[in-house]
């Protein structure tokens, strides 16, 4: 009997019921009428109930989910309904989705045609990292006269992982190759200079540099030959990410934290192919995660298992001692993106030396963040005295950080300030451009 439900047409029977027989009260011939109406109310629920649970034996359904899902992108949960029954019926299924989507009242409600089967898709958004444990699925097969609901769950419980975007990684990884890169927000930069390690001996093309001209190798083979470089390989790169509480600020469903794990995975993969080894850290009170720079075949999946464990500790980050790490284990010099957060003037003048002492050791940019919250609630034309103080608050925030920025650039320390849905391609460009311009 856990499995019966009451349909709503049956509380409106049983309303009927006990007006007639209210009624019968004041005219007596109504008795007779309602005891057959009850008898006929019991049968027809019997029927139904018979109906339903028949239904319900030869009813499928089954769900389909990738074993991982990629961290803050649209993905899909694939349904397959099967009727085994002659007649149509109608279902409505609840997935006992994970706690971590927030899907309360996500009812699908289908009418399947007889001997057929259905596929459907419903989107999913997760934004947390970690395990998501979905359930059985629950169909409430309707009757005809909507009496009854016969409930019949399917044991689909299964366990899927959330990693960092790896599906906005494959997509700047795609459009950075493309001829329509700049169309994305990529940008071409020229190259300063010349290439300067070799790779091979090629033949002479119009427009080749006639200093590359190899002389030996053109008396050999009776034609010019030219040496063929390419830019410099193996650039050590690592990407530093600040666990701090500052970092748990939530920009559009995400906190910023995730935000720098994403583009962490992102610019992973680009530097590896670009043929440089990348490498990440991460710390608050003290550096607790450390991957050496490395172009191994597995690398990307090392830094991708590291990222997905990532948790804030809510504590202040400890610059300190992450200049000391990088001192005694960074020895050649590399690229380091330090993906951080400075809310207050004071946090960066009271750190700001140990990043200029990092950017003597190596080449430091700087990436942290617009406070996008308050840019978008500041009131153009304000009337009310309460909103002139908000937005005088909001622009001295605003231009605080912008001078940061100055301040860094001073001291000869490379600096980003975006806001947290431009970070990736952000991130990307000054890769590119450190390249282009041999900044190393």
């Amino acid at each position: 009997m856990k499995s019966v439900f009451l349909g709503e047409w049956f509380f409106y029977g049983c309303w009927i019921l006990v007006g007639v027989f209210a009624l019968s009260y004041s005219v007596p011939v109504l008795y007779n009428l309602g005891l057959i109406l009850l008898v006929i109310f019991i049968i027809l629920v019997i029927f139904e109930l018979f109906q339903c649970r028949h239904w319900a034996s030869k009813l499928k359904v089954t769900r389909n989910i990738a074993p991982q899902l990629s961290m803050s992108d649209e993905q899909y949960i694939k349904y397959t309904v099967t009727n085994e029954n002659s007649k149509k019926i109608y279902v409505t299924l609840f997935d006992e989705y994970p706690e971590q989507l927030q899907l309360r009242d996500d009812a699908i409600q289908l009418l399947i045609e007889g001997k057929e089967e259905e596929e459907l898709k419903i989107g999913i958004r997760p934004n947390t990292r970690g395990q998501y444990n979905f359930g059985n699925i629950n169909a409430m097969i309707r009757s005809t006269l909507k009496l009854i609901e016969w409930r019949k769950i399917f044991p689909a419980e299964t366990v899927c992982e959330v990693y960092p975007s790896f599906i906005q990684m494959k997509n700047y990884e795609l459009q950075l190759n493309m001829l329509t890169a700049s169309l994305t927000g990529i940008r071409k930069i020229r190259q300063i200079g010349e290439n300067d390690e070799f790779e091979h001996i090629m033949n002479y093309k119009q427009g080749d540099n006639i200093k590359s001209i190899n002389w030996k190798a053109t008396s050999r083979k009776g034609e010019l030959m030219v040496n063929h470089f390419e830019n410099t390989k193996s650039q050590m790169v690592y990407c530093i990410i600040d666990k701090g509480r500052s970092m748990e600020m939530p920009f559009f469903g995400l906190s910023l934290l995730d935000y720098a794990i994403n583009t962490c995975l992102t610019i992973s993969n680009i530097v590896l192919k670009k043929y440089d080894k990348i490498g990440m850290l991460s710390f608050d009170k003290n550096v607790d995660t450390r991957i050496s720079a490395s172009d191994i075949q597995n690398q990307i999946n090392r830094i991708s298992k590291a990222l997905y464990n990532q948790q804030t500790a809510f504590s202040e980050p400890n610059y300190e001692k992450l200049y000391f790490y990088i001192r005694n284990f960074i020895k050649r010099r590399s690229i380091l993106f330090l993906f951080t957060n400075f809310e207050q003037t004071a946090d960066f003048e009271r750190n700001l030396p140990y990043l200029k002492a990092l950017n003597k050791m190596h080449l430091l940019i700087v990436i942290f963040f617009k406070n996008t919250e308050i840019e978008k609630n500041l009131i153009p034309i304000p009337t009310k005295m309460n909103n002139i103080y908000y937005n005088v608050i909001s622009r001295e925030a605003i231009i605080e950080k912008e001078k940061l920025v100055d301040v860094l650039k001073l001291h000869g320390i490379q600096a980003i300030l975006t806001d947290p849905k431009s970070l990736s391609i952000n991130t990307i460009n000054k890769y590119l451009e450190i390249k282009a311009k041999r900044m190393m």
